[in-house]
């Protein structure tokens, strides 16, 4: 399949360069066209990016630079509709500038999306993970897969599944972030207008299921209440309504750097968790040979993913 790699900037220049460091270190990143979206503005640092790309192992990336700020909203949406509707990529693996990468993260999200195909349900694919579990506990966790509501996090979609889900996402973009700055998004029409109709649709069954229904949550209650308005947010819904589940590698394959930024502070980063992130050796591990879908804990109760946070 013809895949490409995405990665996202903007200011964070010392985050952009651990990401962009830990993605040199993947063999397998340099299988694919590698692709830099740096969003403008008076806050941006695209030249310092611009050069930190021409400096890596990867200097003959495509480089995309927005003349005006567009906020992570209209600019992620814009950069899946030109790799996939325009440059006709079989899949992408996004990557924003907070999430450092293991040695083998790109090999092994491609790899699972190689062996999710025969599955119809599978939305989308990463391999970081929370897991509270020992250290111990996890080395023999490692080719386990587990359903996932959680934030996107350097993931792997494929064309097949946008093509099915876009028309929602794009509907959100015309009507919500075309007329007004990502910033000042109109939240409570988004939740009770937009996202209640499509929340409380019904949901389009698939047929060859990976994820067992003791294993499902949906991402959104039924009554949107102060819940996310995020173009991820719009994403999940979409993935969820046309049937499609998110899968993890129950291992973390990566570490969460984003104490500050568009949508975190060392408050919001502690109470969501990722102060816990119990990541042993996760630079050295490697891809497993398959995978097992995991859906029970070591006590036999179902795991069932949080909703959308």
């Amino acid at each position: 399949m013809r895949s490409a790699i995405l990665l996202l900037g903007f200011n964070r220049i010392d985050y952009f360069t651990k990401v962009l460091s830990s993605l040199e270190k993947n063999k397998a990143a340099y299988d694919h066209d590698i692709f830099v979206y740096v969003d403008g503005g008076p806050n941006a640092k695209q030249e310092e990016i611009k050069q930190l790309i021409k400096a890596s192992k990867f200097s003959d990336a495509t480089i995309v630079c927005r003349v005006n700020n567009w906020g992570i909203g209209r600019h992620l949406i814009d950069a899946r509709r030109r790799l996939f509707d325009e440059l006709n990529y079989d899949r992408v693996l996004l990557l924003e500038d907070d999430l450092v990468l293991g040695e083998n993260y790109v090999e092994t999200v491609f790899k699972i999306s190689n062996w999710a195909s025969k599955y119809d349900d599978i939305g989308t694919i990463t391999a970081y993970n929370i897991n509270s579990a020992s250290i111990e506990q996890q080395l023999k966790q490692e080719n386990q897969l587990i359903a996932t509501n959680r934030h996107f996090w350097a993931y792997v979609i494929t064309k097949q599944v946008w093509d099915e889900i876009k028309h929602i996402i794009y509907a959100y973009e015309a009507r919500f972030l075309t007329k007004s700055t990502y910033t000042n998004r109109a939240h409570r029409r988004i939740r009770w207008l937009f996202m209640r109709k499509w929340i409380n649709r019904a949901r389009i069954s698939k047929e060859n299921r990976l994820v067992p229904e003791k294993c499902v949550t949906p991402p959104f209650p039924k009554i949107p209440f102060r819940i996310a308005t995020s173009q991820d947010a719009i994403t999940a819904l979409a993935l969820w309504h046309h049937g499609y589940h998110r899968i993890t590698t129950r291992v973390s394959r990566a570490e969460y750097i984003g104490i500050e930024g568009y949508s975190f502070s060392p408050e919001v980063y502690e109470s969501q968790g990722f102060h816990q992130q119990n990541l042993g050796d996760y630079a050295h591990i490697q891809t497993p040979e398959d995978f097992v879908f995991a859906d029970v804990d070591e006590q036999g109760n179902p795991l069932k993913p949080t909703e959308y946070r």
